[in-house]
């Protein structure tokens, strides 16, 4: 049941300043808007399966924003279609799972802003016994160099049940680049050996005032359970960008 059901979330999801909640695999230090939101869905496509995140996020003024996230669903499209779900830790990360989110952002200098921020949840099993809290702490800088141009990094802390096998603590490490009023380059960095442990350089276009595309490829990091892949994501903004 939570296979199919995995599988039904993955194709209702998939038709639905800078403004991205994250860049590919981390966040890009951004606020959202007060009383607007921000939603963002990412695909991983791999030789046998595709991966799907949705986050949805709203803003609450001062420097803070919550949301939710949906991570880790998706499925299997060979040899047969099946979706993605694993409840036993013992075989890595536990997915999918649903997470609540707060961030808060803290001005340093002029060009110069910190966000730390949490996810926090369980894993969608059809047991009580299999569920599990799965949590992802961060802190960013980020240092504006010009319009549409920033440079982020931090680190983050996370648990065994989130990033499966291998450190819970690393870098975090990314950029945005504007080349034109419709185009940017951007990429970012997740160190470590473990399910998080990649690197993605790709691009943005912006397709409106609210509506951002964004692809790229990501490169596992050496000795990660995880392939290669490509990226796409879909940013959907509760307000005009200009």
């Amino acid at each position: 049941m939570i296979r199919k059901l995995c599988l039904l979330l993955l194709l209702v999801d998939c038709t639905t300043g800078f403004a991205q909640q994250n860049l590919f695999n981390i966040p890009s230090a951004d606020i959202t808007p007060k009383n607007k939101f921000f939603y963002q869905h990412q695909l991983n496509v791999y030789t046998n399966k595709v991966e799907s995140k949705s986050h949805l996020v709203y803003g609450l003024g001062k420097g803070w924003d919550a949301g939710l996230n949906l991570v880790g669903k998706g499925a299997y499209f060979t040899p047969e279609w099946n979706g993605l779900y694993n409840s036993d830790a013992g075989r890595g990360s536990l997915y999918p799972v649903l997470m609540v989110t707060l961030q808060k952002q803290i001005p340093l200098f002029k060009k110069v802003n910190l966000n730390v921020g949490t996810q926090m949840g369980l894993n969608l099993s059809n047991k009580v016994h299999n569920k599990k809290i799965n949590y992802f702490n961060y802190a960013l800088a980020s240092y504006q160099i010009g319009e549409g141009r920033r440079i982020v990094a931090g680190g983050y802390l996370s648990n065994r049940m989130f990033t499966g096998t291998g450190n819970v603590a690393g870098a975090l490490i990314g950029f945005e680049y504007k080349l034109t009023k419709h185009f940017y380059l951007m990429g970012d960095w997740v160190s470590g050996r473990n399910d998080a442990g990649v690197g993605v350089l790709g691009g943005m276009f912006v397709l409106s005032k609210r509506i951002q595309l964004c692809g790229g490829y990501a490169i596992a990091n050496p000795n990660t359970p995880k392939p290669n892949a490509f990226v796409f994501e879909l940013n959907w903004l509760g307000w005009d960008y200009h």
